[in-house]
């Protein structure tokens, strides 16, 4: 579908029966997953939980030191326990116990199987649970991180990132190899939104107005996709 004006959600539409209970936003780095998150949490006047810095806070290292540390591997591992505990009723945390929230998930999260079961595979998948993937062209991506091959040193677009350091940049497998291999992934979502020349503002309305063609009962269906945002 088209996203079509801008739109909100007022107060008297956006209670837990009529809104999903959480908000999923995934994309590759760049995508402004962390901003649009923060954005459209005070929107909705949500909580918004950010899969990363969860981490940090509670392993007291950056995403960058448990790459540089411990491994992607490790990392993917920890980062799966942490969704869950913030998705998952059954092994949710008490502290991330919301009635409705935001959640941002790194990047390379959904190329965890655990994490596309909680996302999308009934019976598994959680119920109230909705995924919007941000999407923007690869070279714009990586300009919005301020990369380049030879650097180590980028800010991703992200405000307030708590890694200034992405590690998969120096990685040796090519960004563009990388998100191949997740885009099938990310295009389960059940909602797409290109974000290409979009400031953040633009895309949490774009997101207000699908909430609000969700509230009117719009069939699931007609709502799947919103690939022309522009």
């Amino acid at each position: 579908m088209s996203a079509g004006p801008a739109g909100s959600v007022s107060s008297s539409t956006s209670s837990p029966t009529k809104l999903p209970r959480r908000i999923v936003l995934t994309g590759f780095m760049g995508a402004g997953k962390s901003t649009v998150g923060r954005l459209l949490a005070a929107r909705l006047h949500w909580p918004f939980l950010d899969i990363d810095s969860l981490i940090t806070a509670e392993h007291g290292l950056s995403v960058a030191r448990i790459f540089a540390h411990h491994g992607e591997e490790h990392f993917r591992r920890l980062e799966a326990e942490t969704v869950a505990r913030v998705l998952d009723p059954v092994q949710q945390d008490p502290a991330y116990q919301h009635n409705q929230a935001i959640v941002a998930l790194g990047g390379g999260a959904i190329e965890t199987e655990a994490v596309r079961h909680l996302l999308f595979d009934e019976p598994a998948s959680v119920p109230g649970t909705v995924t919007i993937f941000l999407t923007a062209p690869l070279p714009e991506l990586l300009a919005r991180c301020h990369a380049t091959p030879l650097s180590t040193q980028n800010t991703c677009g992200d405000e307030d990132e708590e890694t200034p350091v992405r590690p998969l940049l120096t990685a040796p497998e090519p960004p563009e190899d990388r998100l191949g291999r997740r885009l099938p992934h990310y295009r389960r979502a059940h909602l797409t939104v290109d974000t290409s020349g979009v400031p953040p503002e633009g895309v949490v309305d774009r997101i207000m107005n699908w909430l609000h063609e969700w509230v009117q009962g719009r069939p699931q269906e007609s709502h799947h996709r919103d690939k022309k945002t522009r």
